[in-house]
């Protein structure tokens, strides 16, 4: 495992759509992980990536097509390829660069390095 692709941002930007309405508490007893282990993953001070089997677990709980691959990505692991169409029409399009706009530089820079990590991730299914 290479812990130096490990984005913890990432992660927990992540966690956080996979976790849709619930509490964290629930999410963490769903996944039968360590409410403390979910915290500090989701704050992002957890130094260590989390482990396969764990990541495992999150994404058989995840809500809002947040998937194991796209836990194991931003941890810097890849899993095999397998089809997925995620379609945005146009007019989605041109709403997302409006609210990217209007937001603070400091958030603009959280949704360049996610921009940035997707771009990754897709490079690295299209050399698969």
């Amino acid at each position: 495992m290479e812990n130096n692709r490990f984005s913890k941002k990432i992660f927990a930007i992540l966690l956080e759509r996979a976790k849709g309405d619930r509490s964290w508490r629930q999410f963490a007893i769903e996944a039968d992980i360590s409410y403390v282990q979910m915290r500090k993953l989701a704050q992002g001070t957890q130094e260590n990536p989390p482990r396969p089997k764990l990541i495992k677990k999150l994404a058989e709980h995840s809500f809002n097509d947040i998937d194991l691959e796209d836990f194991m990505f931003a941890v810097g692991m890849t899993v095999p390829d397998r089809a997925r169409a995620r379609k945005s029409a146009p007019s989605q399009t041109e709403q997302l660069l409006d609210a990217y706009r209007a937001l603070p530089a400091r958030e603009r820079k959280t949704v360049h390095d996610f921009v940035t990590f997707l771009s990754e991730k897709q490079q690295s299914k299209n050399q698969d």
